[in-house]
């Protein structure tokens, strides 16, 4: 029989029991809490850190304002329990552009039960680095990174009883904007060669400068990753890279960055650098040509650039492709591999594959143009013209020969307007000249057949005015003498922007000299290569350049100024968390 002391013992112990339990129970419940806290609070920076990055210039030590402002606003839109905000973030603390990369610069915000501090730049040695070890080609730099920290105080349900109140969780994200697939650039050359070295290149005293224009700076993409180990151009040679200034020091290859008050940099992009494993960094530049300094650059341009190559290259997560011409000008569902290997994106757009449509009505299984509203050359004039011929307005011809070769000094012929289908080369012999759509009211296609090439001769001139050119197997070959090149793309319709289309494999050339003028987009991503050769002087062009291949050959300079209304943007910015 227990006595009335063990009972009182018994009780005891049962209830010291229960309290430890509800102890037990208290603490399960509050923890479960704050790792639910600390999962919603993840996902909240997550967003506000991406968000942000978004709005900060990967190519610039740029102003970071914009980035806060937007990272505060995603966090209280995602978060929902917040209370009014009693401190908000002071975003002028990021105004300034970002001149000190490895200093940080924060501001915190309070909006009870939350305190939030945002960081920019976010150096290596930043706590919000910590975790891992530092990846230049993922992690990019400082000034591209936006770190969100955020600290949560929950009242605890039970944690009171055991004298603990409340407790805390604090998360961290950091994301990166750099070079990657994303929002579009004006990017006047691109270099499309996947895998081989002097995917561009200059030799002799070529020059490559890629300007600027308002606030849009010098860019250069290339595509290769340097891994090409046969010939021709293997990268298996020790002074072998897939961008690379050959000649003296009078040549180079120049992005150039909106000089000051505003400061923002030039980039030369390059997918050896991106870190694929198949990529090889060493084959990326010539490393001595970001040292080695050039002479003669335009006095106006910043000090800082006159190397032979400039700015120092850096990676780019993904090539780029052919992708974003064959989207605006030939949307489809599915492509074929580019050079049998490289997948192209399908568009992401309603499919109108204006390209298709040109061939199919205008090639040589269209059968004869007379047929829907074109007439023959032939039935009217010579295809060897001596003299001079100006074709009447409103009539589409079809150039019935081949070749069609305008001979003789002084001997001019203009077509006022409308379109053209050439069924062979047009070739132009020595100072004679050709001007198509004259009138330059509207715009022009001028469709050269299976074979046929452009060409010209020495002191030959040719005007192709709004005029967009395909060529279905042929190439330009534009060099001659001192003559005029004057090619502008159509300003409106569904080839708007595009001055040349051609998927031949064969060289490309066109010849540079002071006045002639380029502009729109030039698309040749088989040319292998396309040569811009300058004669002493500058060949100055507004054009847009994207090709297999790119070589810079001669004695001049190829000044290549970026034109926002008439080019096609390329994605190149990219954001991701890294932390």
């Amino acid at each position: 029989m227990k006595t009335n002391r063990e009972n009182g013992t018994t009780i005891l112990v049962v209830a010291a029991s229960m309290l430890l339990l509800i102890g037990v129970a208290a603490l399960a419940i509050d923890l479960g809490g704050l790792r639910l806290d600390r999962r919603a609070d993840r996902l909240a920076t997550d967003a506000a850190a991406t968000a942000g990055a978004a709005s900060i210039n990967p190519f610039a030590g740029s102003a970071a304002d914009q980035a806060c402002a937007t990272a505060w606003a995603y966090l209280l839109l995602n978060l929902g329990d917040e209370g009014a905000t009693t401190q908000p973030p002071n975003c002028a603390t990021f105004a300034p552009s970002c001149s000190a990369p490895n200093v940080a610069r924060q501001t915190t915000a309070i909006a009870p039960p939350y305190t939030v501090v945002i960081t920019h730049p976010v150096p290596d040695s930043h706590p919000l680095m910590a975790g891992q070890a530092i990846n230049p080609n993922f992690d990019g730099t400082p000034c591209q990174r936006l770190g969100v920290e955020l600290t949560r105080v929950r009242d605890f349900a039970f944690g009171g009883v055991l004298g603990d109140p409340d407790g805390s969780t604090t998360v961290r994200s950091v994301a990166k904007i750099g070079a990657g697939v994303g929002a579009g650039e004006v990017v006047p050359l691109l270099v499309l060669e996947p895998f081989s070295c002097d995917a561009l290149y200059t030799s002799g005293q070529g020059k490559v400068t890629v300007s600027y224009f308002n606030d849009s700076p010098g860019f250069i993409v290339v595509d290769s990753d340097g891994s090409k180990n046969s010939p021709p151009n293997s990268c298996n040679g020790a002074n072998s890279f897939t961008i690379d200034s050959q000649g003296t020091q009078n040549g180079w290859i120049r992005a150039i960055p909106v000089p000051a008050p505003k400061n923002i940099p030039s980039a030369i992009l390059s997918y050896a650098l991106s870190g694929d494993p198949a990529a090889d960094p060493a084959e990326a530049y010539d490393p001595a040509d970001i040292s080695s300094p050039a002479s003669g650059i335009d006095p106006s341009d910043p000090p800082a650039s006159a190397f032979r190559l400039y700015p120092r290259p850096v990676g780019v997560t993904r090539r780029i492709t052919r992708a974003p011409i064959d989207w605006r000008y030939n949307c489809k569902s599915s492509y074929p591999a580019y050079l049998g290997v490289i997948p192209i994106v399908p568009c992401p757009d309603t499919p109108a594959a204006h390209i298709d449509s040109l061939i199919a009505a205008y090639s040589v299984s269209a059968g004869d143009p007379t047929a829907f509203g074109y007439t023959a050359w032939s039935s009217v004039y010579s295809c060897s013209p001596s003299s001079d011929i100006t074709t009447a307005p409103g009539i589409n011809w079809w150039i019935d020969c081949d070749p069609f070769f305008v001979n003789g000094i002084d001997v001019d012929v203009v077509i006022p307007d409308g379109n053209v289908i050439a069924d062979g080369d047009i070739d132009l012999g020595a100072g004679a000249t050709l001007t198509i759509n004259a009138n330059n009211a509207s715009d022009s296609t001028l469709f050269v057949r299976a074979g046929g090439s452009l060409t010209k001769g020495a002191q030959s001139s040719i005007t192709l005015n709004r005029t967009f050119v395909y060529l279905a197997d042929g190439n330009v070959d534009l060099v001659g003498g001192v003559g005029g090149l004057n090619w502008s793309a159509p300003t409106g319709g569904v080839f708007e922007d595009l001055s040349l289309w051609s998927e031949s494999p064969v060289q490309h050339e066109i010849g540079g000299q002071a006045g002639n003028t380029l502009t729109g987009t030039f698309f040749t991503p088989l040319a292998d290569p396309f040569s811009l050769t300058g004669q002493s002087g500058q060949f100055q062009t507004d054009a847009q350049f994207l090709t297999r291949r790119l070589e810079v050959k001669g004695q001049g300079e190829v000044l290549m100024k970026p034109d926002p209304d008439r080019q096609t943007l390329i994605p190149i910015r990219e954001v991701r968390l890294i932390r």
